[in-house]
């Protein structure tokens, strides 16, 4: 109770009331004595000397007013101490946020207060930060697709001019072209991908639900991507119940597609995939797990990251963007995604998606 009516200690309003209470102290106090000095002793004087009660009306009238007249004066000087004390914090934040707005986000405040400032402080701290970090990923991300674009172009463009060469023979003539197809293609891969991407990050939710048959939808994907597996000579371990997800089935089937296919890519000649499909409490989880080169604790940080690639030697295999696409689908499905990863031992993903039920029956109570 004391706390709800004076607030925490060391917070501001505790520290305004005790300092409002002390300036009510101080009025009350300069009042009494006011009275005494001013008041009392004079009309004891006058009552002795004049015996008149229009001059002692008149004193005590004089005297009131002058007791008025300091207890404003000291009113506002109070009032502006505690308004300096107040607004000085704020204004110095609203400086640091000019800053900011500016793109300055080196800015950083300290205080030594243990109050609701020091909370402010300490969220201001890392809103900066973070804005940093975003603005980091921006410029990354733009010399990503710079990079990412200009490399295919200018592999079909360089190509394209040997073509123009006739002393070339007839097979150098069908390499670059081939050449010239893949670059086509992986270009074409690049920009549906990012534009995928945008489209997903500027989307909050699943319009358009359907029960999901997960376990008909992995098998599908594994009989998909057998071209690759095959040439592996990859084995398949797959354990699945069968559960049913509320979701948009295009993209669900999207996120088990790219995770098989990056199991393959980085899973070794003649290794195995293990794929699990289980309820456990309230969730789907769906684990992918491969034996293959795995991959560092600080890869681990940056995997759904637009553009990055653990194996530069697979870079003319994809763009970056899959496992990023992976990410923001499983998130707008309401669900997560872990990595778990050792070098040479090998990488697990697991996806946990709610379970769900839909049904057109309203109960109003």
């Amino acid at each position: 109770m004391f706390e709800k009516i004076f607030g925490k200690k060391n917070s501001i309003q505790r520290n305004l009331t005790l300092i409002f209470t002390i300036g009510v102290l101080i009025v009350v106090v300069t009042s009494i004595i006011s009275y005494y000095i001013l008041i009392d002793n004079q009309i004891i004087n006058k009552l002795i000397q004049l015996h008149e009660s229009k001059e002692l009306s008149q004193t005590i009238r004089k005297n009131v007013i002058l007791m008025i007249i300091n207890t404003i004066v000291i009113s506002i000087i109070i009032i502006q101490i505690i308004s300096r004390r107040m607004l000085k914090p704020i204004k110095q934040i609203t400086e640091a946020t000019k800053k900011v707005a500016s793109g300055d986000f080196s800015v950083k405040l300290e205080t030594n207060r243990k109050d609701e400032i020091q909370d402010l402080v300490d969220n201001f701290n890392q809103m900066v930060k973070d804005l940093g970090s975003i603005e980091c990923l921006q410029k990354e991300f733009i010399d990503n697709v710079s990079h990412e674009i200009k490399t295919p172009i200018s592999s079909i463009q360089g190509f394209a001019e040997l073509l123009k060469d006739e002393n070339i023979t007839q097979e150098e003539k069908e390499e670059y072209a081939n050449i010239i197809i893949e670059e086509s293609n992986r270009l074409l891969n690049l920009s549906t991908n990012m534009l995928k991407l945008s489209k997903l990050q500027n989307q909050n939710k699943i319009a358009k639900k359907e029960q999901i048959d997960i376990a008909e939808q992995i098998r599908k994907a594994i009989s998909l991507l057998e071209p690759k597996w095959s040439k592996k000579e990859i084995t398949f371990n797959v354990s699945l119940e069968e559960k049913y997800f509320w979701g948009d089935e295009e993209l669900i089937f999207q996120v088990w597609v790219n995770l098989i296919e990056n199991a393959i890519k980085y899973s070794n000649q003649n290794g195995k995939i293990d794929i699990t499909l289980r309820q456990v409490n309230d969730y789907l989880e769906i684990q992918i797990k491969d034996y293959g080169k795995g991959m560092q604790e600080e890869e681990l940080t940056k995997i759904f990251s637009r553009f990055y690639q653990i194996d530069k030697s697979h870079s003319s295999e994809g763009s970056g963007l899959g496992l990023a696409i992976v990410k923001r689908i499983v998130e707008l499905s309401e669900g997560t995604i872990e990595v778990t990863s050792q070098e040479n031992i090998g990488t697990t993903m697991t996806v946990k998606l709610p379970v769900q039920t839909e049904t057109n029956r309203i109960l109003i109570k």
